[in-house]
């Protein structure tokens, strides 16, 4: 996708991974990711941690009003554990465990982001999330995941769609905060890929992956049957959902 209708999102990732292989934190990735995407156009509006409408938030709003094109960004950035130093820098990764929530709120970004660029002409939307976690990505076999935390899976090939919620025997501490289900319009083929290596790293926790899902924009809001995956076009995304949820 065109951030703001200027910059490959893609490409700008693969940049990023070059001179930031691993972050600190989550905003110290926002920070990264929003100086890149200047770098690559000086003349887009980056802006980190917006209040664009009351009670909500933008990571990364990007805004090339004289192309009529902004782009809304959400990042997540989830750690395991570690502690040491690379290329002369000192990293505290911390171990944010908890993956149903964490996965519940991937979700939830997804939702919003949906939500508010349905709402607004010229925009559209991307969630962003580097994990070293192999939890987040490691695919699960089609009908075998019989959990309560099922529907936020976020799995590499799996398919995201219509509502999302918790199943009937979560635990109220589980849903603390997150107790809504979450509606998606559009549907949404995961697909991860390699973001860096970091050989400073033990081999567990070396690997960062990256999962880019697109939101299409007002006036392009996905169809049922239409699935959004980096790289595929429209119809071949529906002979691979309909191959992969069917097993």
């Amino acid at each position: 996708m065109q951030v703001a209708g200027s910059v490959d999102l893609g490409e700008a990732l693969v940049g990023l991974a070059a001179s930031r292989p691993i972050f600190h934190s989550e905003a110290d990735f926002q920070l990264a990711l929003g100086w890149e995407l200047q770098r690559r156009d000086p003349v887009m509006r980056v802006r980190l941690e917006t209040r664009p409408e009351p009670g909500s938030h933008l990571d990364i709003a990007c805004s090339r009003p004289d192309l009529g094109r902004f782009t809304a960004l959400e990042l997540k950035y989830l750690t395991r554990l570690w502690s040491g130093d690379h290329d002369g820098e000192r990293f505290e990764l911390k171990n944010q465990g908890a993956q149903d929530i964490r996965g519940y709120d991937v979700v939830k970004d997804i939702s919003r982001v949906e939500r508010f660029v349905h709402a607004r002409p010229g925009w559209d939307g991307a969630v962003v999330v580097v994990s070293n976690d192999p939890y987040y990505w490691r695919p699960r076999p089609i009908g075998h995941d019989a959990t309560n935390a099922a529907a936020f899976r976020i799995g590499d090939a799996i398919v995201l769609s219509g509502i999302r919620d918790w199943g009937p025997n979560t635990g109220a501490g589980t849903k603390k905060n997150r107790e809504s289900a979450l509606p998606l319009n559009g549907t949404y083929v995961l697909n991860w890929r390699d973001y860096s290596t970091v050989n400073a790293l033990p081999s567990a926790v070396a690997q960062f992956r990256l999962l880019l899902v697109e939101v299409s924009g007002y006036g392009h809001r996905p169809s049922p049957g239409h699935v959004t995956e980096r790289g595929k076009g429209p119809h071949r995304d529906r002979r691979r959902a309909r191959r992969e949820t069917s097993g």
